[in-house]
């Protein structure tokens, strides 16, 4: 059955920077239909559930105030038409999530250390900013925690609470969500271990644990999630390294599978995925460290059918898939790579 995705990767404007592409859902190839143009550094999208629009954050050279571009889709040919652009009122957008019903979007401004909400007409159309809420702070780190740094954001299963990783304040920051509105509305925060430097979420199929992966410090850490009042409890915390690695690596991203029986976090540095059985309770159980097939896996996907993993490798300019053992959770390479320029988001649809 063949499938499709679309990939965000880093260009300038005049270059193709959001591609389409058909996935094999039998052997795991890949091929290239459509390129967009038009759009500086597409770094994060997202697809409705009609798939007739799809949204882009757009990262600007220069220091400028990053934004939110929404595009109509025709899934058949593949091709993008951009409709609205706004400002996201702060730098660096990295990375962007729509409330469950649809409503609104979620900014979060790695740069700038906002977090904004967009409202949606009932088209899909990016309406108007609702709302802009600015983090401060920092982490023990001078490097990369001078500064507050949302790195991205998540909406709780019952639609009540977006939780936002701040990677430069060492905190996970609690909003609710008004829905009528879309404001986000200043609940509580969670710090996590300093210096560890939360980046992206994902939440358990059950909606009742939060996995959160660290970028600075090369874990995941396994939360008991309070729906009732968005509160976290620490159950497990656990490294995505081999214990004898010495080099430089960072964390980018987690996913689980939609049966909630693995859970993958891949390093950049190491180049891999840590690959990990859920176990009772939620608890994580390592399977392996399993080569990305290239450079920097800064985004990776796992298809519906939780069959395969389609890695975005940054830095080699490949996307490499992976075939899932439904045993063990392990990945076993298909042998079919795809040269796409600096690939930073993979979102199927």
């Amino acid at each position: 059955m063949e499938q499709q995705f679309y990939v965000g990767s880093y260009g300038h404007q005049d270059e193709s920077v959001i591609h389409s592409v058909k996935f094999n859902g039998a052997t795991g190839q890949m091929r290239l239909m459509k390129g967009t143009k038009g759009i500086e550094n597409a770094s994060f999208l997202t697809v409705n559930r009609d798939r007739t629009m799809l949204y882009a954050v757009s990262e600007k050279h220069g220091g400028e105030h990053g934004s939110i571009v929404s595009f109509t889709m025709d899934s058949a040919r593949g091709h993008l038409k951009a409709v609205t652009e706004l400002s996201t009122l702060g730098g660096v957008p990295c990375h962007l999530v729509m409330d469950k019903q649809e409503n609104h979007i979620i900014v979060t401004n790695y740069s700038g250390g906002n977090v904004c909400s967009f409202g949606l007409g009932e088209d899909g159309t990016l309406v108007e900013l609702v709302d802009n809420e600015i983090h401060t702070g920092r982490g023990p780190r001078d490097d990369r925690q001078e500064a507050s740094h949302p790195h991205s954001a998540i909406v709780d299963p019952l639609n009540r609470f977006v939780l936002v990783a701040d990677l430069g304040t060492d905190k996970i920051v609690h909003y609710r969500l008004e829905g009528e509105t879309g404001r986000l509305i200043p609940h509580r925060e969670t710090n996590t271990a300093p210096g560890a430097g939360p980046r992206h979420l994902v939440f358990h199929p059950t909606g009742e644990l939060l996995y959160v992966v660290n970028e600075l410090d090369s874990t995941v850490v396994v939360y008991r999630y309070d729906a009732v009042d968005s509160m976290l409890q620490v159950l497990q915390v656990i490294r995505t390294l081999p214990e004898s690695f010495e080099g430089e690596s960072t964390c980018a991203d987690i996913h689980i599978t939609s049966d909630g029986r693995y859970l993958y976090a891949s390093n950049r540095g190491h180049d891999s995925l840590a690959v990990y059985r859920v176990v009772e309770g939620g608890k994580l159980e390592l399977v392996e460290y399993a080569p990305c097939g290239g450079s920097t896996p800064r985004n990776f996907a796992i298809t519906a059918d939780d069959r395969y993993v389609v890695v975005a490798n940054q830095s080699s300019d490949t996307i490499v898939s992976y075939s899932i053992d439904q045993e063990s959770g392990k990945l076993m390479p298909t042998g079919h790579q795809l040269d796409v320029k600096a690939p930073v988001c993979i979102i199927f649809f």
